[in-house]
């Protein structure tokens, strides 16, 4: 997987799911501890033909999560009975890229503005 079978990467808060996307979390470190962030984000036409993801019934969401010591991220992508799941590497460069493209900074990073409303 690369940064560009993931695009529209945008938080949850205060959003309605839009056709085409799929709920995401990314689970990450920062300097006070470890994080979850709710998100929404559209797979490519290649991550839905990857023959992983079609063995899955459905896809209920995909999970980002962040490895210990500078190892690739790993992703989740589960079904809804969360019984069955499919886990691809995603390295650091590309995971930097995907929240570049959609202009995320991941809260506890430099730059992240709280929103406030």
């Amino acid at each position: 997987m690369t940064a560009s079978d993931f695009t529209n990467l945008h938080l949850q808060y205060k959003s309605a799911q839009a056709d085409g996307e799929v709920p995401a979390v990314i689970e990450h470190d920062f300097p006070g501890g470890r994080m979850v962030d709710h998100y929404f984000v559209t797979p490519s036409p290649a991550f839905w033909s990857d023959e992983g993801v079609k063995s899955l019934d459905s896809v209920s969401g995909i999970l980002f999560l962040q490895q210990p010591d500078g190892a690739p991220w790993r992703i989740l992508v589960h079904e809804q009975s969360m019984i069955k799941e499919v886990v691809f590497d995603f390295p650091e460069e590309e995971f930097r890229k995907m929240l570049a493209d959609s202009s995320v900074i991941l809260p506890g990073e430099p730059g992240f503005a709280p929103i406030t409303d």
